[in-house]
Parts: structure tokens; C-alpha cells; sequence
């Protein structure tokens, strides 16, 4: 299996975990996300910041968002979402944040 399908799969893994936990459920799964991060994404007041990267557009990510928030009249899961697949992914590869 190749590196960009097991990335695809931890997403998966965290995006299922977040819900579960943004729903008050016990997650499941061989990944957790690191208590002080799930303290962050918990708190519905957190100083946030743009995070832009490039990203392919064939993946119409931006528009699918959208589309989620406004369907779902929930903006702050994607934001949750993207920051604990990011943060997993740099504490996987070892950069954990310095403060």
C-alpha cells in the first residue's frame, strides 16, 4: 500500500474519531488523538488562524466544505477536522508543537 492511501486512511480514522467525540461516544480505532489536542478541539473558543497550503483541485476540497457547513450549519467540525489530521500527522513524524 502506498504512503498517500494509508494517509488517506488515518483521515478516516481521525475524521471517525473526532465525530465520535464531538458527540460525547467513546472513540474507537488504533489511533487517539493526543489529550492536549482533543482539550483544544473540545473548547468552542480557541484563537484560531488560517492555515493555507495548496491542495489539489480535482479534490474540490474547499467547495465540499462548503457544501458541509452550509447543508449541516456546522462550521466548526472541517476547521476540527483538518486540525487533528494535521497535528496526528506532524506528532507521527516528530514535531509536536513547542509550546
Amino acid at each position: 500500500m502506498d504512503e498517500s492511501s494509508l494517509l488517506v486512511r488515518r483521515a478516516e480514522e481521525l475524521l471517525a474519531l473526532i465525530k465520535a467525540q464531538e458527540n460525547g461516544e467513546l472513540g474507537s480505532g488504533a489511533f487517539d488523538v493526543h489529550p492536549e489536542t482533543a482539550d483544544l478541539l473540545s473548547r468552542s473558543r480557541v484563537p484560531r488562524e488560517q492555515l493555507n497550503y495548496a491542495v489539489p483541485e480535482v479534490l474540490e476540497l474547499k467547495q465540499r466544505l462548503a457544501r458541509y457547513c452550509v447543508e449541516t450549519d456546522d462550521a466548526s467540525t472541517p476547521g476540527n477536522v483538518v486540525a487533528g489530521v494535521v497535528d496526528a500527522f506532524l506528532r507521527s513524524k516528530g514535531y509536536p508543537p513547542l509550546s
